[in-house]
């Protein structure tokens, strides 16, 4: 594979890139036209989300990427494609804020699409706010415009589309992602210096060159991320180049508030530079690595720099010490997340090294943190499922009108020990007595509970799904988490696949008109199918052992349990799975629950998008009678286990309510001629019915208030997803997407290989 390369030097830009007349971000006052624009679309964007509220609304979550859909007013329209405005960026910044919270210093937007208002920047800062002094930059404040109540939000990033970095980047330290990445949020505090020594009348202004916010080529910037140089004084009057764009260097650090002006040793600038046979020559605008230059050394210190700027006030940053930076990921209008979700992906698997990456690049002065519900360090908290507990009964059916319990996990996945002070909220049908709740004292690691002194109404809404939003405080910010809980049902006849019989009661292929070759459904314990990083099929089952999968043995080669694999000639393939016989006796209401996972990938320009024309779908069959499609899941990146629960009255209609018995098909295929990888499991089949009582009225809590003010209706007649995946093993709930792809010709060149 051929991994893209960039220069620094030709390619990086930021914001006043595409406006070359702006020398440093104006002040408020200046934009007052924008600012009026700006309260227009902030109140548009109110009135759009009056309905959606709670931890995460209007975004969905790819590890700790919050995912936006592109809309009119977070993405303008140029020509045949899209592009960002400081309007926009504004835009998103209130979504974001408003999603999950104002807590954040920076947000970096990785796009979907290729920025047509700025073609000629890599990337760009788009400044907020500065109130810090001896840095260069002057006063604005402009956080209102950007959703930032707090004042807490300083700078946003347009990061552009991650595919220009090629495939490994998540795997490549030296990928030129991280230094542009680097740059851009370093923007937010350098490169504005100038100098003056005690003798001179004026500032000297030769410390920088590109938009006079990068470090000029002869000046000795330790390698700096802003286009700086390291160089080596050789001793006999000449210097090398040694490397450049790889860390920030102590200048750097100052302006950033990470090192105090003490803390900076001298540094210098080239002049009178003279060629090979000494005749003088102008300062070059470029130098190769390990040449040597013949040149005068002008030496430099922190004290000449804070002449002519003033002393940096405040010294430290804590902005910079423990930067909390959210990570957006914006799709184009009209387009949706399915497409792009093998995109999302990457940029989620690119935070961890640029983490890592952050951390270093300072000395260790400074740490960034991208987690999206809790801080990276301090007391953070991650919330597992809850549960309705009955009279400390988990097992008891929780039936309207029932008063229990409602029970939270809480891990601490932070590095000190806390008490998880649990504030629950959002908008669901339970009447929670006292809302805010502490737990025990627990140490990093380990796992406390909560709970929640709760009822459930009578004549609650069976089978609806309701969020519940929790928020701990923490040293460091606040750690969020949400919990999905279903009320109201009671399973029927079905299982979780575990007893031995089940070999012979389910059926493969009951019509033998099934086209796969391999990657026919087979019951077992599955093992953990890999392609790079990404995991094709998960090991073991939702619940127990044992689980119907499309191949559980891993395979030689990873893709070998493709549902339409053939080791000769490629070809499209289905697979089907029929269940034994369930009674519908007694079942009120019924509906289908399962636990599905499924991939239907390909991979086009080294990115994973979903196969367009695949499918996972389900049939049933009344008293043995035709077979009508109850469900079907099209073109999937696998998010984890989903449970999905399926009411059967509409598609089934009257004759649901006359049958005897009910039998299940689940089919995999393989439709898509543009060479795809197609994998399932299924785990926990079950019929439910609800609870005598439920009703159809039901007064649902506002957030953290105990007074009824909204109404949900029952899902008669509707087709839901309900509950939520297994945790994961942070404990919480967060879209984790884990799918992989090897297209055919690495397959073919896998397989021939010697």
């Amino acid at each position: 594979m051929v991994v893209l390369r960039l220069s620094l030097l030709t390619l990086v830009s930021f914001l006043w890139s595409a406006h070359p007349a702006q020398a440093q971000p104006p002040s408020a006052a200046a934009h007052s036209p924008e600012t009026n624009k700006g309260s227009a679309l902030a109140q548009t964007f109110t009135d759009r989300t009056v309905a959606a509220s709670g931890l995460g609304a209007g975004f969905r979550m790819v590890g700790s990427v919050a995912v936006l859909e592109g809309d009119d007013l977070t993405a303008t329209a140029s020509g045949t494609g899209f592009g960002m405005d400081k309007e926009t960026m504004a835009e998103v910044s209130r979504r974001f804020i408003a999603a999950f919270g104002d807590n954040y210093d920076q947000i970096a937007v990785f796009l979907g699409f290729s920025d047509r208002l700025s073609p000629q920047a890599l990337a760009y800062q788009q400044p907020i706010k500065n109130t810090i002094k001896g840095i260069g930059l002057g006063q604005f404040d402009e956080t209102m415009k950007f959703g930032s109540a707090s004042g807490r939000m300083e700078t946003m990033l347009n990061m552009k589309r991650i595919n220009i970095y090629g495939r490994d980047a998540a795997n490549d330290p030296q990928n030129d992602l991280y230094s542009v990445w680097a740059q851009e949020a370093a923007h937010r505090w350098a490169l504005y210096f100038k100098y003056r020594f005690p003798t001179d009348a004026m500032d000297r202004t030769d410390l920088l060159l590109r938009q006079n916010a990068h470090w000029a080529p002869w000046v000795q910037a330790e390698g700096s991320f802003m286009d700086g140089y390291n160089w080596q004084d050789n001793g006999d009057g000449t210097f090398t180049v040694i490397d450049s764009n790889k860390r920030w260097g102590t200048m750097d650090q100052y302006a950033m508030g990470l090192r105090k002006a003490a803390d900076v040793p001298p540094f210098f600038v080239l002049d009178d530079f003279k060629d090979d046979a000494g005749a003088p020559i102008a300062r070059p605008m470029r130098f190769a690595r390990g040449a040597k230059y013949k040149a005068r050394k002008i030496v430099i210190t922190v004290q000449d720099v804070v002449r002519a700027m003033g002393p940096r006030e405040p010294a430290a940053s804590p902005a910079a010490e423990d930067l909390r930076m959210g990570v957006v990921f914006l799709t184009p209008p009209g387009q949706g997340l399915t497409p792009l979700l093998g995109e999302a992906f990457r940029v989620d698997t690119t935070r961890a090294p640029w983490d890592d990456f952050y951390n270093a690049s300072a000395g260790g002065r400074g740490k960034v943190c991208t987690s999206l519900l809790h801080p990276c360090r301090g007391d953070a908290f991650a919330f597992g499922e809850a549960k309705f507990v009955v009279a400390g009964n988990p097992a008891a059916l929780v039936a309207p009108g029932t008063t229990g319990t409602l029970t939270v996990p809480v891990t601490n996945v932070g590095t000190e020990a806390g008490i998880a002070t649990v504030t629950v909220s959002g908008l669901h049908p339970i009447v929670i007595g006292k809302t805010t709740v502490a737990s025990a004292l627990i140490a990093p690691g380990a796992v406390g509970s909560i709970s929640f002194a709760a009822t459930i109404p009578p004549n609650v809404a069976c089978g609806v799904n309701f969020k519940l939003d929790f928020q701990a405080p923490g040293r460091l910010g606040p750690s969020l988490g949400s919990s999905n809980l279903s009320l109201g049902l009671t399973p029927g006849q079905g299982s979780n696949l575990e007893d031995p019989s089940t070999a012979t009661t389910w059926k493969v292929n009951p019509d033998g008109t099934d086209t796969a070759k391999l990657g026919a459904w087979e019951w077992g314990t599955a093992e953990q199918t890999e392609a790079f990083d990404f995991v094709l099929q998960p090991a073991g089952a939702f619940s127990g052992l044992k689980a119907f999968v499309t191949g559980a043995a891993k395979g030689e080669f990873p893709e070998s349990n493709d549902v339409d694999f053939d080791p000769v000639a490629p070809t499209t393939g289905r697979t089907t799975l029929q269940s034994p016989f369930m009674a519908l006796a007694n079942v009120v209401n019924p509906r289908l629950s399962y636990q599905l996972y499924f991939v239907s990938a390909g991979f086009q320009k080294e990115v994973l998008v979903p196969g367009l024309a695949d499918a996972f779908y389900v049939q049933a069959s009344l008293d043995g009678g035709p077979w009508v499609e109850v469900d079907r899941v099209p073109s999937s990146l696998a998010l984890s286990w989903e449970q999905r629960v399926i009411s059967l009255s509409v598609p089934l209609g009257a004759a649901l309510s006359l049958a005897k018995d009910i039998q299940f098909r689940f089919t995999a295929e393989d439709s898509d001629l543009s060479e795809t990888v197609v994998e399932a499991s299924v785990d926990d089949v079950f019929l439910m019915g609800e609870l005598p009582g439920c009703g159809t009225v039901v007064s649902a809590p506002d957030a953290g208030v105990d007074a009824p003010v909204t109404t949900v209706a029952s899902d008669d007649g509707c087709s839901c997803k309900l509950g939520r995946r297994r945790e994961t093993p942070r404990g919480f709930a967060a879209l984790t997407l884990v799918v992989a792809l090897l297209g055919r010709k690495r397959r073919i060149a896998l397989r021939n290989r010697p």
